[in-house]
């Protein structure tokens, strides 16, 4: 059960928008048995998209194209789609009634343009959008299925969650679902992993592969047979376990809100270098509010002493970028909140700024756990972004190592 997926859009070729559409149907289509084969990316170009059309109907069991149905001229995929097709395109009164009701709740005048929207190509079934005003397509020919979905992400998904998904399960009865389990993995390097737990480890049926992040690496088993992932991952926890903070789709900031409401902690932040990167993360989960109190940016040394109540002794002697500056930076900020525990972070992001023996990814921090008080510094590679993220990661991670019990400090 194979697919072939067409990307159009030509700010994408122009790396201007990541193809995160791509990333989302491939996950999904695993999920449902359905193998991705063939993905590429093509202009907004009539005969760009026509060609894409005749490398892959009739070779794929499904073929799903992305973008260009909006309402503007270089919108051009389903005139495409009709021309592939040999089909004509009909006037449909019920989407032309549901994008009038779209502009009448926002309030906005109705351009003329959208007209063309209530287009659809002879023998093509709309699948209704109820996010915007831009329909799917579904057609069928024989055995092979034909989707043509929207740019937008959010309408995308929309799309495939309430239409697609049970078109494909009704066809495609026969395809296995794919099995996934993610175990997430820090403080261990790609290379030592592949050592500590091989592939001939694996259970026959069992695929894996190697995910670095930022700073952090995945492991993700995949397989048919539930019970095989199920083994393999409980095989590879007996190896890797202490390295492993989270699985599947967790993140950081989710496993330490979890931990802390869990305990009855609250928490609060002080940040420099990493610029509110540490609290964007944690405020970024919904109900973040049970736990996480507040923070701040304390980028000055005037805020740090001010605010924080950083000694200025140490400030002239140690300097801002020091363990004893980051501890006294967490003490201040759980003062002023009145939180739990607290996390600060403070550094060299880059590109300039370091000196011999304060390099540029130099970065200290301070933690708070209840009674537990440390600091930590760490040197982290790659530019002013790059390290910024690790710095945060860092920061989340270790506060969660604490609290799993796993405290190496």
């Amino acid at each position: 059960m194979n697919c072939a997926i067409i990307t159009i859009g030509n700010e994408i070729l122009m790396g201007k928008t990541i193809n995160t559409n791509l990333a989302y149907l491939g996950s999904e289509l695993a999920k449902q048995g359905i193998s991705v084969e063939y993905a590429l990316t093509v202009k907004d170009e009539l005969n760009a998209i026509k060609q894409a059309l005749k490398d892959t109907w009739g070779k794929y069991k499904i073929v799903i194209t992305t973008g260009g149905l909006g309402p503007t001229e270089d919108d051009l995929t389903k005139s495409a789609i009709s021309d592939f097709f040999g089909k004509k395109q009909h006037w449909d009164e019920n989407i032309w009634e549901h994008i009038q009701k779209m502009f009448a709740f926002r309030k906005m005048p109705l351009p003329e343009t959208n007209r063309s929207q209530a287009m659809v190509p002879d023998d093509f079934i709309p699948l209704r959008n109820n996010l915007g005003t831009a329909p799917g397509l579904f057609y069928q020919e024989g055995e092979f299925l034909f989707f043509a979905l929207q740019g937008v992400p959010s309408e995308m998904k929309h799309t495939f969650e309430t239409q697609i998904k049970d078109i494909i399960t009704k066809n495609c009865p026969n395809a296995k679902p794919l099995f996934i389990k993610t175990l997430r993995t820090y403080s261990i390097a790609e290379s030592r992993l592949a050592e500590l737990f091989t592939l001939s480890d694996l259970p026959k049926g069992v695929s894996l592969a190697w995910l670095p992040q930022i700073g952090r690496v995945d492991l993700r088993f995949y397989g048919t047979d539930a019970k095989k992932v199920e083994e393999a991952v409980n095989k590879a926890l007996l190896i890797i376990k202490p390295y492993v903070w989270g699985y599947d789709d967790e993140s950081p900031a989710e496993i330490l809100l979890a931990l802390l409401l869990k305990n009855f902690y609250t928490l609060s932040v002080a940040e420099s270098c990493s610029g509110g990167l540490v609290q964007k993360l944690i405020t970024d989960i919904p109900g973040s509010s049970n736990s996480f109190l507040g923070g701040v940016i304390a980028y000055s040394n005037s805020l740090k002493k001010n605010l924080l109540k950083v000694s200025e002794t140490i400030l002239e002697t140690e300097g801002a970028v020091s363990e004893s500056c980051a501890l006294q930076m967490a003490e201040g900020i759980k003062l002023l909140t009145k939180s739990t525990c607290s996390i600060s972070v403070t550094g060299i992001a880059g590109p300039n700024g370091g000196t011999a023996e304060k390099p540029v990814g130099m970065v200290c921090f301070g933690f708070i756990a209840a009674e537990k008080h440390w600091s930590k510094k760490q040197f982290f590679t790659g530019d002013r972004e790059i390290i910024r993220i690790k710095a945060a990661d860092f920061a989340i991670l270790t506060l969660i190592q604490h609290l799993q019990g796993r405290n190496n400090n």
